[in-house]
């Protein structure tokens, strides 16, 4: 039989329609909570909660790896109660030492932020636990297909983080804006189990094993730290309120890569089914103009009108970070080309998948010789984004369109 890419890749797109759009609802959201938050607090203080919720953000990305490998092993042996039990409890016995050894470096990041208490800090140590958690029920759900479920979790999560986001931050500052994420996570993951646990039937009671979640580590976190490091440095190198400026201007440039992302997760089995068969190469076209084309449309958006989107979302306070909207907001659709052409190696499984890693290095390298204002940090951060993305392009580009015998019986 032929395999029909252009059938398959539409039926992916069509069954991610309702976690796009979930996302995109969970990108307002965020944007609502960082201008109201942001109206509640001062630069210096707004730029701390930016850089905690930047490092919870990249405890639980590498653990996203587990969505993946989890998806997979729920189409493969199901996921009923029994194995759904038995993979959250290995889940919890995996990230339990990761989550004591974040607590215990509470007062290093402490110091490393700035912030002027360590309650802030502690917070990350749960939310590392509950974010694998999470993860690994959102990929069990995905792969049963139970896509509107995992679209609920999205929406419960920025329901409950904006009411509780404003009814905390103001009486707590930061760490009650903190916490109002970390508990917007437990209701997801609540609702996440319940619908898992509805299913009588044990499954294959099969577990999901360290071994499966590798790979996709990897390349996650290495896509993370690229895309990311950049704000954690300016909360480390930059003034008070010009790392509040830094911040509120990553905020919205990288906001852009949210709807692109959900779509990713639907575009990725599309590129393990075609790799090595006949008319790859258009498949990964296809994949990159649905992930890319969001991104980069969002981010010409974005730098057309910078003034007009930071005084919405955060008020005149931030009128002079408008270069740095433009700016980062290029960086961030462009590495949206970056986030296709990892998965295409991960879908190949070459070593391509490091490249994200090895750009990120540059970027802590540039930056830590030139920190000396918000804007150079940009420039170090577009820098590094351009002989990355020349250099995976050539590697995938050519390995996706070299040629090869066509499989009979396919």
């Amino acid at each position: 039989m032929q395999f029909d890419h252009r059938r398959a890749g539409g039926a992916l797109l069509r069954a991610a329609g309702p976690i796009a759009v979930a996302v995109a609802v969970q990108s307002a959201g965020n944007l609502a909570f960082h201008a109201l938050v942001g109206r509640m607090l001062d630069p210096a203080a707004y730029g701390a909660l930016g850089a905690l919720l930047a490092a919870m953000v990249m405890l639980g990305i590498p653990l996203g790896a587990l969505q993946t490998a989890a998806s997979a092993h729920a189409a493969a042996h199901g996921a009923g109660r029994a194995t759904t039990l038995g993979t959250l409890r290995a889940v919890t016995l995996w990230t339990l030492p990761a989550g004591v050894l974040t607590l215990l470096c509470a007062p290093l990041l402490r110091d490393w932020f700035h912030l002027d208490g360590i309650a802030g800090a502690v917070q990350l140590a749960p939310y590392l636990i509950v974010a694998a958690l999470l993860a690994t029920a959102r990929g069990l759900l995905l792969g049963t297909r139970r896509i509107s479920a995992v679209a609920g979790t999205y929406l419960v999560a920025t329901a409950v983080r904006l009411i509780l986001g404003v009814g905390l931050a103001l009486p707590f500052g930061v760490t009650g804006a903190l916490a109002a994420t970390l508990v917007s996570e437990v209701a997801a993951l609540a609702w996440s189990v319940r619908v898992l646990v509805r299913d009588r039937e044990a499954g294959s009671g099969t577990t999901l094993r360290p071994r499966a979640v590798g790979g996709a580590a990897v390349a996650v976190t290495g896509l993370f730290l690229f895309s990311t490091v950049d704000l954690l440095l300016a909360r480390h190198h930059l003034a008070g309120a010009e790392s509040g400026a830094y911040v509120a201007a990553a905020t919205v440039a990288k906001t852009v890569l949210a709807l692109p992302a959900a779509i990713m997760a639907a575009v990725f089995p599309r590129l393990v089914a075609a790799h090595g068969r006949p008319g790859r190469a258009r498949t990964l076209l296809s994949a990159s103009a649905a992930v890319a084309g969001p991104a980069l449309f969002g981010a010409a958006v974005v730098a057309a009108v910078p003034a007009l989107v930071l005084s919405v979302l955060y008020g005149d306070g931030y009128a002079g970070a408008t270069t740095l909207v433009q700016v980062l907001s290029g960086v961030a659709g462009f590495t949206s080309l970056v986030t296709v052409l990892t998965n295409a190696a991960l879908a190949r499984r070459s070593w391509t998948t490091l490249v994200p890693w090895a750009g990120a290095v540059l970027e802590i390298g540039l930056i830590q010789l030139w920190h000396g204002s918000a804007a150079q940090i940009a420039a170090c951060s577009a820098a590094a984004l351009l002989p990355t993305l020349l250099l995976i392009a050539v590697v995938e580009g050519r390995a996706w369109t070299r040629r090869t015998p066509v499989l009979q019986g396919v």
